[in-house]
Protein backbone atom coordinates (compact mmCIF):
# COMPACT_ATOMS: atom_id res chain seq x y z
CA UNK A 1 0.00 0.00 0.00
CA UNK A 2 1.05 3.53 -0.43
CA UNK A 3 2.82 5.33 2.31
CA UNK A 4 0.92 8.19 1.42
CA UNK A 5 -2.66 6.60 1.60
CA UNK A 6 -1.54 4.92 5.31
CA UNK A 7 -0.71 7.95 6.10
CA UNK A 8 -3.66 9.73 5.38
CA UNK A 9 -6.53 6.34 6.84
CA UNK A 10 -4.04 6.90 10.20
CA UNK A 11 -5.09 10.62 10.52
CA UNK A 12 -9.01 9.31 9.59
CA UNK A 13 -8.86 7.08 12.59
CA UNK A 14 -10.08 8.43 16.05
CA UNK A 15 -7.40 9.41 18.61
CA UNK A 16 -8.15 7.40 22.26
CA UNK A 17 -9.82 9.69 24.23
CA UNK A 18 -7.30 11.44 27.04
CA UNK A 19 -8.10 11.60 30.79
CA UNK A 20 -6.39 15.12 31.01
CA UNK A 21 -7.44 16.68 27.87
CA UNK A 22 -10.65 15.15 27.30
CA UNK A 23 -12.40 14.06 30.65
CA UNK A 24 -11.08 15.92 33.24
CA UNK A 25 -12.16 19.11 32.34
CA UNK A 26 -15.58 17.26 32.26
CA UNK A 27 -15.27 16.47 36.18
CA UNK A 28 -13.58 20.05 36.88
CA UNK A 29 -16.93 21.70 35.72
CA UNK A 30 -19.64 19.02 36.67
CA UNK A 31 -18.08 16.98 39.39
CA UNK A 32 -15.35 18.02 41.88
CA UNK A 33 -17.09 20.61 43.83
CA UNK A 34 -18.95 18.28 46.13
CA UNK A 35 -16.42 15.14 45.39
CA UNK A 36 -13.15 16.28 46.23
CA UNK A 37 -10.49 15.88 49.23
CA UNK A 38 -11.79 18.01 51.80
CA UNK A 39 -16.00 17.85 50.73
CA UNK A 40 -16.19 14.57 49.55
CA UNK A 41 -20.26 13.91 49.28
CA UNK A 42 -20.73 10.05 49.73
CA UNK A 43 -17.35 9.51 50.80
CA UNK A 44 -16.17 9.71 46.80
CA UNK A 45 -13.14 11.96 46.03
CA UNK A 46 -12.48 12.08 42.59
CA UNK A 47 -9.36 14.46 42.57
CA UNK A 48 -6.92 11.60 41.90
CA UNK A 49 -7.02 8.84 39.43
CA UNK A 50 -7.07 6.23 42.19
CA UNK A 51 -10.01 7.17 44.36
CA UNK A 52 -11.63 8.09 41.50
CA UNK A 53 -11.42 4.36 40.46
CA UNK A 54 -11.93 3.03 43.65
CA UNK A 55 -15.67 5.25 44.00
CA UNK A 56 -17.36 5.74 47.36
CA UNK A 57 -19.91 5.03 49.75
CA UNK A 58 -23.00 4.86 47.12
CA UNK A 59 -23.46 1.80 45.10
CA UNK A 60 -22.00 -1.13 44.74
CA UNK A 61 -19.81 -2.94 42.53
CA UNK A 62 -16.31 -0.45 41.22
CA UNK A 63 -16.60 2.68 39.84
CA UNK A 64 -14.53 1.92 37.22
CA UNK A 65 -13.84 -1.05 35.17
CA UNK A 66 -11.24 -0.50 32.51
CA UNK A 67 -12.47 -1.73 28.89
CA UNK A 68 -16.71 -2.48 30.44
CA UNK A 69 -18.77 0.89 30.62
CA UNK A 70 -21.89 -1.09 31.34
CA UNK A 71 -20.02 -2.69 34.54
CA UNK A 72 -18.53 0.56 35.61
CA UNK A 73 -20.79 2.52 38.46
CA UNK A 74 -19.70 5.82 37.37
CA UNK A 75 -21.32 5.63 33.84
CA UNK A 76 -24.50 4.53 35.65
CA UNK A 77 -25.24 6.88 37.86
CA UNK A 78 -24.76 10.01 34.98
CA UNK A 79 -27.37 8.12 33.04
CA UNK A 80 -30.74 10.70 32.56
CA UNK A 81 -32.63 7.98 33.89
CA UNK A 82 -30.41 7.07 36.92
CA UNK A 83 -31.86 7.80 40.38
CA UNK A 84 -29.61 9.14 42.18
CA UNK A 85 -28.43 10.98 38.90
CA UNK A 86 -24.61 12.99 39.08
CA UNK A 87 -24.77 15.84 39.10
CA UNK A 88 -26.85 15.90 41.79
CA UNK A 89 -29.78 18.50 41.44
CA UNK A 90 -28.53 19.73 38.85
CA UNK A 91 -28.68 19.65 35.26
CA UNK A 92 -27.83 16.04 33.70
CA UNK A 93 -24.44 16.29 31.19
CA UNK A 94 -24.74 16.28 28.14
CA UNK A 95 -24.99 13.07 26.26
CA UNK A 96 -21.97 13.88 24.46
CA UNK A 97 -20.43 14.07 27.36
CA UNK A 98 -21.60 10.54 28.90
CA UNK A 99 -20.88 8.82 25.36
CA UNK A 100 -17.20 10.37 25.54
CA UNK A 101 -16.72 8.98 29.38
CA UNK A 102 -18.42 5.78 27.81
CA UNK A 103 -15.92 5.28 25.38
CA UNK A 104 -12.61 6.35 27.18
CA UNK A 105 -13.85 3.79 29.93
CA UNK A 106 -14.43 1.26 26.45
CA UNK A 107 -10.40 2.30 25.57
CA UNK A 108 -9.26 1.08 28.99
CA UNK A 109 -10.10 4.08 31.21
CA UNK A 110 -6.40 5.43 30.83
CA UNK A 111 -5.06 8.12 33.16
CA UNK A 112 -2.40 9.70 31.10
CA UNK A 113 -0.32 11.74 33.58
CA UNK A 114 2.57 10.78 35.46
CA UNK A 115 0.91 8.80 38.90
CA UNK A 116 -2.74 8.23 39.72
CA UNK A 117 -2.42 9.27 43.03
CA UNK A 118 -1.62 12.92 42.24
CA UNK A 119 -4.11 15.20 42.13
CA UNK A 120 -5.11 15.74 38.33
CA UNK A 121 -6.62 18.88 39.11
CA UNK A 122 -3.42 20.81 39.98
CA UNK A 123 -1.76 19.13 36.84
CA UNK A 124 -4.68 19.79 34.60
CA UNK A 125 -4.25 23.51 36.24
CA UNK A 126 -0.54 23.62 36.19
CA UNK A 127 -0.69 22.92 32.03
CA UNK A 128 -3.13 25.37 31.42
CA UNK A 129 -1.61 27.94 29.28
CA UNK A 130 -3.26 31.67 30.31
CA UNK A 131 -3.85 34.41 27.82
CA UNK A 132 -2.54 37.74 29.39
CA UNK A 133 -3.11 40.74 26.80
CA UNK A 134 -0.06 42.57 25.89
CA UNK A 135 -3.00 46.00 26.50
CA UNK A 136 -5.69 45.28 29.12
CA UNK A 137 -8.98 46.25 27.63
CA UNK A 138 -10.39 46.79 31.44
CA UNK A 139 -8.52 47.54 34.39
CA UNK A 140 -8.20 44.93 37.36
CA UNK A 141 -9.00 45.41 40.94
CA UNK A 142 -5.19 46.14 43.19
CA UNK A 143 -5.47 43.28 45.38
CA UNK A 144 -2.02 43.44 46.50
CA UNK A 145 0.99 45.75 46.18
CA UNK A 146 4.72 45.28 47.50
CA UNK A 147 7.77 48.21 47.48
CA UNK A 148 11.22 46.06 46.06
CA UNK A 149 13.60 46.10 48.96
CA UNK A 150 15.53 49.35 47.42
CA UNK A 151 12.31 51.16 46.90
CA UNK A 152 12.74 51.92 42.88
CA UNK A 153 10.02 49.38 42.56
CA UNK A 154 6.51 48.80 42.74
CA UNK A 155 4.77 45.21 42.31
CA UNK A 156 1.26 45.08 41.44
CA UNK A 157 -1.44 42.29 41.15
CA UNK A 158 -2.50 41.84 37.39
CA UNK A 159 -4.33 39.75 35.44
CA UNK A 160 -1.97 36.28 35.79
CA UNK A 161 0.72 38.62 36.17
CA UNK A 162 2.71 40.89 38.57
CA UNK A 163 3.73 44.31 37.18
CA UNK A 164 6.85 46.02 38.14
CA UNK A 165 7.14 49.82 38.06
CA UNK A 166 9.26 52.25 38.70
CA UNK A 167 8.45 54.48 41.49
CA UNK A 168 10.12 57.42 40.13
CA UNK A 169 8.26 57.85 36.92
CA UNK A 170 5.28 55.39 37.13
CA UNK A 171 6.75 53.83 33.90
CA UNK A 172 5.96 49.99 33.64
CA UNK A 173 9.67 48.23 34.23
CA UNK A 174 8.53 44.09 33.75
CA UNK A 175 5.51 41.74 33.48
CA UNK A 176 6.21 38.66 35.87
CA UNK A 177 3.76 35.59 34.17
CA UNK A 178 3.35 32.06 35.27
CA UNK A 179 0.82 32.99 38.64
CA UNK A 180 -2.82 32.49 38.95
CA UNK A 181 -5.65 34.64 37.59
CA UNK A 182 -5.84 36.28 40.75
CA UNK A 183 -2.98 37.81 42.53
CA UNK A 184 -3.74 38.43 46.48
CA UNK A 185 -0.85 38.93 48.03
CA UNK A 186 2.83 40.17 46.92
CA UNK A 187 6.34 39.68 49.70
CA UNK A 188 9.81 40.96 49.13
CA UNK A 189 12.38 39.15 51.53
CA UNK A 190 14.21 41.72 53.40
CA UNK A 191 17.41 40.83 52.35
CA UNK A 192 16.06 41.23 49.48
CA UNK A 193 16.96 37.76 47.60
CA UNK A 194 13.62 36.64 47.11
CA UNK A 195 10.21 37.64 45.69
CA UNK A 196 6.65 35.52 46.82
CA UNK A 197 3.14 35.57 45.11
CA UNK A 198 -0.27 33.89 46.20
CA UNK A 199 -2.88 33.33 43.83
CA UNK A 200 -5.06 31.63 42.24
CA UNK A 201 -8.46 30.74 40.05
CA UNK A 202 -11.36 30.81 42.89
CA UNK A 203 -12.75 27.60 43.20
CA UNK A 204 -10.70 25.71 40.86
CA UNK A 205 -7.07 26.45 41.82
CA UNK A 206 -4.50 28.02 43.88
CA UNK A 207 -0.23 28.41 44.28
CA UNK A 208 2.02 30.27 46.03
CA UNK A 209 5.23 30.73 43.94
CA UNK A 210 9.03 31.57 44.66
CA UNK A 211 10.74 33.89 42.88
CA UNK A 212 14.45 35.30 42.59
CA UNK A 213 14.40 39.45 42.86
CA UNK A 214 16.85 41.13 40.31
CA UNK A 215 18.40 44.50 40.71
CA UNK A 216 16.19 45.92 38.12
CA UNK A 217 13.23 44.92 39.35
CA UNK A 218 12.42 41.64 37.72
CA UNK A 219 12.80 37.83 38.54
CA UNK A 220 12.57 34.18 37.70
CA UNK A 221 10.50 31.45 39.33
CA UNK A 222 12.38 29.37 41.11
CA UNK A 223 9.79 26.73 42.83
CA UNK A 224 6.06 26.02 43.63
CA UNK A 225 5.73 26.56 47.56
CA UNK A 226 1.87 25.74 47.91
CA UNK A 227 -0.55 24.24 45.39
CA UNK A 228 -4.58 24.14 46.41
CA UNK A 229 -7.56 23.49 45.10
CA UNK A 230 -8.55 27.33 45.51
CA UNK A 231 -6.74 30.11 46.24
CA UNK A 232 -3.81 30.82 47.96
CA UNK A 233 -3.94 34.49 49.65
CA UNK A 234 -1.63 35.06 51.97
CA UNK A 235 2.41 34.27 51.71
CA UNK A 236 5.01 36.13 54.50
CA UNK A 237 8.97 36.02 55.21
CA UNK A 238 9.99 35.80 58.58
CA UNK A 239 12.61 38.71 59.19
CA UNK A 240 15.64 36.51 58.99
CA UNK A 241 14.78 35.42 55.23
CA UNK A 242 14.93 31.95 56.01
CA UNK A 243 11.36 30.79 56.48
CA UNK A 244 8.49 31.39 54.00
CA UNK A 245 4.58 31.25 55.17
CA UNK A 246 1.45 30.49 53.30
CA UNK A 247 -1.87 29.85 53.60
CA UNK A 248 -5.35 30.22 51.70
CA UNK A 249 -8.75 28.44 51.23
CA UNK A 250 -7.68 25.12 52.24
CA UNK A 251 -7.22 26.63 55.83
CA UNK A 252 -3.67 25.32 56.13
CA UNK A 253 -0.89 27.38 57.00
CA UNK A 254 2.54 25.76 55.71
CA UNK A 255 5.68 27.45 56.44
CA UNK A 256 8.85 26.19 54.07
CA UNK A 257 12.31 26.77 54.40
CA UNK A 258 13.53 29.46 51.49
CA UNK A 259 16.45 27.88 50.05
CA UNK A 260 15.46 24.36 49.75
CA UNK A 261 11.52 24.55 49.76
CA UNK A 262 11.67 21.92 52.22
CA UNK A 263 8.66 21.60 54.55
CA UNK A 264 8.98 23.44 58.28
CA UNK A 265 5.37 23.06 59.67
CA UNK A 266 2.07 22.38 58.54
CA UNK A 267 -0.42 23.67 60.97
CA UNK A 268 -4.65 23.28 60.52
CA UNK A 269 -6.24 25.18 63.29
CA UNK A 270 -8.71 27.54 61.49
CA UNK A 271 -12.06 26.67 60.74
CA UNK A 272 -12.52 28.57 57.12
CA UNK A 273 -10.02 30.58 54.64
CA UNK A 274 -6.77 32.36 55.78
CA UNK A 275 -6.75 35.48 54.57
CA UNK A 276 -3.10 37.05 55.71
CA UNK A 277 0.13 35.77 57.61
CA UNK A 278 2.75 38.00 59.93
CA UNK A 279 6.21 36.79 61.41
CA UNK A 280 6.07 39.03 64.94
CA UNK A 281 9.53 40.91 64.48
CA UNK A 282 11.77 38.47 65.91
CA UNK A 283 10.24 35.72 63.87
CA UNK A 284 9.41 33.63 66.55
CA UNK A 285 5.60 34.21 66.14
CA UNK A 286 3.33 34.27 62.84
CA UNK A 287 -0.20 35.74 63.44
CA UNK A 288 -3.20 34.85 61.04
CA UNK A 289 -6.28 36.25 60.17
CA UNK A 290 -9.20 34.43 58.60
CA UNK A 291 -12.76 34.22 57.74
CA UNK A 292 -14.04 31.90 60.84
CA UNK A 293 -13.67 35.64 62.53
CA UNK A 294 -10.48 34.80 64.47
CA UNK A 295 -6.75 35.92 64.42
CA UNK A 296 -4.48 32.96 65.78
CA UNK A 297 -0.77 33.36 66.88
CA UNK A 298 1.37 30.14 66.78
CA UNK A 299 4.45 29.56 68.32
CA UNK A 300 7.18 28.99 64.89
CA UNK A 301 10.02 26.79 67.27
CA UNK A 302 7.30 24.87 68.98
CA UNK A 303 5.03 24.42 65.80
CA UNK A 304 1.61 25.11 67.47
CA UNK A 305 -0.81 27.38 67.72
CA UNK A 306 -0.38 29.54 71.08
CA UNK A 307 -3.74 31.52 71.24
CA UNK A 308 -7.09 32.41 69.44
CA UNK A 309 -8.11 36.10 69.57
CA UNK A 310 -12.33 36.09 69.23
CA UNK A 311 -13.21 39.55 69.19
CA UNK A 312 -13.95 40.26 65.62
CA UNK A 313 -17.49 39.83 64.95
CA UNK A 314 -16.93 39.11 61.46
CA UNK A 315 -14.25 38.51 58.80
CA UNK A 316 -10.77 39.06 59.72
CA UNK A 317 -8.78 40.45 56.49
CA UNK A 318 -5.44 41.54 57.88
CA UNK A 319 -2.92 41.57 61.04
CA UNK A 320 0.00 42.92 61.92
CA UNK A 321 2.44 42.71 64.91
CA UNK A 322 3.46 45.90 66.64
CA UNK A 323 7.02 46.65 67.12
CA UNK A 324 7.05 45.14 70.81
CA UNK A 325 6.26 41.59 69.46
CA UNK A 326 4.06 41.69 72.08
CA UNK A 327 1.04 43.30 70.38
CA UNK A 328 -1.27 42.29 67.31
CA UNK A 329 -3.54 44.30 65.40
CA UNK A 330 -6.23 42.62 63.73
CA UNK A 331 -9.07 44.24 61.72
CA UNK A 332 -11.75 43.60 59.26
CA UNK A 333 -15.38 43.53 58.50
CA UNK A 334 -16.63 44.02 61.23
CA UNK A 335 -14.89 47.87 61.01
CA UNK A 336 -12.92 47.51 63.78
CA UNK A 337 -9.00 48.26 64.35
CA UNK A 338 -8.59 45.70 67.61
CA UNK A 339 -5.48 45.34 69.94
CA UNK A 340 -4.59 42.55 71.64
CA UNK A 341 -2.53 40.45 73.38
CA UNK A 342 -1.21 37.06 72.74
CA UNK A 343 0.47 36.72 76.28
CA UNK A 344 -2.55 37.84 77.95
CA UNK A 345 -4.50 34.87 76.96
CA UNK A 346 -5.73 37.32 73.91
CA UNK A 347 -6.83 39.90 75.88
CA UNK A 348 -8.08 43.08 73.60
CA UNK A 349 -6.51 45.82 74.76
CA UNK A 350 -8.41 48.65 72.70
CA UNK A 351 -9.85 49.22 69.49
CA UNK A 352 -10.78 51.73 66.85
CA UNK A 353 -13.91 52.01 65.12
CA UNK A 354 -15.72 54.36 62.88
CA UNK A 355 -14.55 53.49 59.88
CA UNK A 356 -16.64 53.51 57.31
CA UNK A 357 -16.33 49.80 55.68
CA UNK A 358 -14.41 46.90 56.35
CA UNK A 359 -10.94 47.60 56.52
CA UNK A 360 -8.89 45.06 54.07
CA UNK A 361 -5.09 45.71 55.51
CA UNK A 362 -3.06 47.21 58.12
CA UNK A 363 0.22 47.58 57.89
CA UNK A 364 2.79 48.81 60.52
CA UNK A 365 5.35 51.66 59.09
CA UNK A 366 9.13 50.39 59.43
CA UNK A 367 10.01 53.11 62.68
CA UNK A 368 7.02 51.26 64.73
CA UNK A 369 5.29 54.51 65.17
CA UNK A 370 2.22 54.57 62.90
CA UNK A 371 -0.81 52.09 61.70
CA UNK A 372 -2.35 52.38 58.22
CA UNK A 373 -5.27 50.82 57.21
CA UNK A 374 -6.94 50.72 54.00
CA UNK A 375 -10.98 50.60 54.11
CA UNK A 376 -13.71 50.44 52.00
CA UNK A 377 -14.70 53.56 52.88
CA UNK A 378 -12.29 54.56 50.07
CA UNK A 379 -9.68 56.09 52.50
CA UNK A 380 -6.15 55.63 53.82
CA UNK A 381 -5.93 55.78 57.45
CA UNK A 382 -2.92 56.62 59.34
CA UNK A 383 -3.17 56.03 63.12
CA UNK A 384 -0.39 56.29 66.04
CA UNK A 385 0.44 52.57 66.63
CA UNK A 386 0.73 52.35 70.19
CA UNK A 387 -2.37 53.47 71.05
CA UNK A 388 -4.60 54.53 67.71
CA UNK A 389 -4.51 57.83 68.18
CA UNK A 390 -4.18 61.07 66.11
CA UNK A 391 -6.12 59.58 63.40
CA UNK A 392 -6.07 61.08 59.42
CA UNK A 393 -7.89 59.89 56.66
CA UNK A 394 -6.48 60.31 53.01
CA UNK A 395 -8.65 60.90 50.58
CA UNK A 396 -8.12 60.18 47.30
CA UNK A 397 -9.60 56.86 45.68
CA UNK A 398 -12.94 56.64 44.07
CA UNK A 399 -13.78 52.91 45.06
CA UNK A 400 -12.98 50.40 48.07
CA UNK A 401 -8.81 50.44 48.95
CA UNK A 402 -7.84 46.99 48.88
CA UNK A 403 -3.96 46.60 49.37
CA UNK A 404 -1.39 48.61 51.03
CA UNK A 405 2.46 48.64 51.27
CA UNK A 406 4.92 50.80 52.62
CA UNK A 407 8.25 51.36 51.19
CA UNK A 408 11.72 49.83 53.49
CA UNK A 409 12.55 53.55 54.29
CA UNK A 410 9.16 54.73 55.58
CA UNK A 411 8.83 57.72 53.13
CA UNK A 412 6.42 56.73 50.83
CA UNK A 413 3.34 54.36 51.26
CA UNK A 414 1.58 52.66 48.26
CA UNK A 415 -1.90 52.32 48.06
CA UNK A 416 -4.45 50.10 45.41
CA UNK A 417 -7.70 50.31 44.53
CA UNK A 418 -11.12 48.30 43.00
CA UNK A 419 -10.82 50.55 39.59
CA UNK A 420 -6.94 49.95 39.68
CA UNK A 421 -5.59 52.81 40.45
CA UNK A 422 -2.70 52.87 42.72
CA UNK A 423 -1.86 56.06 44.35
CA UNK A 424 1.47 56.79 45.70
CA UNK A 425 1.41 58.77 48.61
CA UNK A 426 5.07 60.97 50.18
CA UNK A 427 4.02 59.85 53.95
CA UNK A 428 6.07 62.40 55.64
CA UNK A 429 3.51 65.19 54.60
CA UNK A 430 0.33 62.47 53.07
CA UNK A 431 0.26 63.92 49.65
CA UNK A 432 -0.52 62.04 47.03
CA UNK A 433 2.71 62.00 44.54
CA UNK A 434 1.70 59.92 41.18
CA UNK A 435 -1.49 57.60 40.41
CA UNK A 436 -0.56 54.59 38.36
CA UNK A 437 -3.17 53.36 36.09
CA UNK A 438 -1.85 49.75 36.97
CA UNK A 439 -3.26 48.04 33.74
CA UNK A 440 -0.72 47.73 31.11
CA UNK A 441 -1.37 49.18 27.46
CA UNK A 442 -4.93 50.19 29.02
CA UNK A 443 -6.39 52.99 27.60
CA UNK A 444 -8.99 55.07 29.50
CA UNK A 445 -12.22 56.53 27.12
CA UNK A 446 -11.76 60.03 26.73
CA UNK A 447 -14.30 61.07 28.85
CA UNK A 448 -12.80 59.16 31.57
CA UNK A 449 -9.13 60.40 31.05
CA UNK A 450 -10.94 64.10 30.63
CA UNK A 451 -11.07 63.79 34.44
Amino acid sequence: MNALLVLALLAQEPQPVSFLGDIAPIFVENCIACHNARKAESKYNMVTYATLAKGGATGEGITLVPGDPEGSYLLELLAHDAEPRMPYRLDPLPQESIDLIARWIREGARYDGEDPTEDWTAVLNRRAVAVVPESYPVTVPITALAFSPDGAHLATSGYHEVNLWKTADGSLVRRLRGVGERVYDIAYSSDGKWLAIASGDPGRYGKATLWLAEPDGGGKPVRTLAESTDAVYAVAFSPDSKLVATAGADRTIRILHVETGEPYATIEDHADWIYDLAFSPDGSRLASASRDKTSKVFDVEKKESMVTFPGHAETVYSVTFLSDGKTVVSAGGDNQLRWWSPDEDGKQLRNVGGFGGPIFQVRLTPDGQQLIAASADRGIHLLQAAEGKDRKKLDGHADWVYALAIAPDGAQIASGAWDGKVILWKLADAKPERTILAAPGYTPPADTAAR
